[in-house]
């Protein structure tokens, strides 16, 4: 690394220090009504306007739900070590396929961690936030702040269709150095929204999607099922170098 290099990175360093120290939200702000604080700070007028540009180009997609309450048990292997974890979630729907998610982790009855986000369809997190509820202060949000590819149609994805994003992300106050991602989702053969839970009615179509790094590294792997007569999906599995996640749809409640 020539000298420029070293000295442009420790003032892009040592900007990211100082304002580390400004806009810290303490967890109590979170926890204490967190469907109010999903909605000031999940919004699409809060993405980097390139960014929503580049997710809104195409065809409208139609609001069909507006809150989406469920639970979910989850089976998890870390390394050998064996637990299981419940989750209470909520997709709030914005239209056009912006979906605010917030869901609350809870292991032996006591919750643990809440997980914010603004999503595509519930498929990509555009903007993310975890606030640990043993904490001061909530972790700072994790944002999209370039793309330079989107493959709208996952908002309605079809059977042997692949699709994919390209993006870059960063903390709030990071000004650069940003991580690069490539996100490749490809859509399986539709099946009846009944496996899911027996509730759903409509087909739902397997999404299997890749996330890589730098240097093309694959850093994890999601598998989720998008349901037609919701415009939404839900996650069913996650594994990375460390753990494997699987989710079971539980209850299911939906506010049309």
């Amino acid at each position: 690394m020539t000298q420029i290099a070293q000295l442009t990175k420790a003032i892009a360093l040592s900007l990211v220090g100082v304002l580390a120290g400004c806009g810290t939200v303490d967890t109590k702000t979170v926890v204490s009504n967190s469907d109010a604080y999903l909605a000031s700070n999940f919004t699409p007028d809060q993405l980097a306007q390139p960014v929503r540009t580049l997710v809104e180009k195409g065809e409208q997609l139609p609001k069909q739900f507006n809150r989406i309450e469920y639970k979910t048990i989850a089976d998890l292997d870390e390394e050998g070590k064996i637990y299981q974890i419940t989750s209470a979630s909520t997709f709030i729907n914005l239209g056009n396929g912006y979906i605010q998610n917030k869901t609350e982790y809870s292991r032996n009855g006591v919750p643990y961690r809440i997980n914010l986000a603004l999503t595509f369809a519930g498929i990509y997190r555009l903007k993310t936030q975890t606030t640990f509820v043993d904490r001061s202060n909530a972790l700072y949000p994790l944002d999209t702040k370039e793309m330079s590819k989107f493959d709208r149609g996952l908002g309605k994805p079809q059977a042997g269709q692949t699709y994919g994003i390209d993006a870059k992300t960063g903390n709030a106050p990071q000004l650069m150095n940003f991580s690069d991602e490539k996100h490749v989702c490809t859509a399986s053969q539709a099946v009846q929204a009944a496996s899911v839970h027996a509730s759903l009615s409509g087909t739902a179509i397997p999404l299997e999607c890749t996330m890589t790094g730098a240097n093309g590294v694959v850093v994890g792997k999601t598998k989720l099922m998008w349901i037609s007569d919701l415009g939404v999906a839900f996650q069913t599995e996650y594994t990375n170098s460390r753990t494997t996640s699987r989710y079971r749809l539980e209850s299911v409640s939906i506010q049309r």
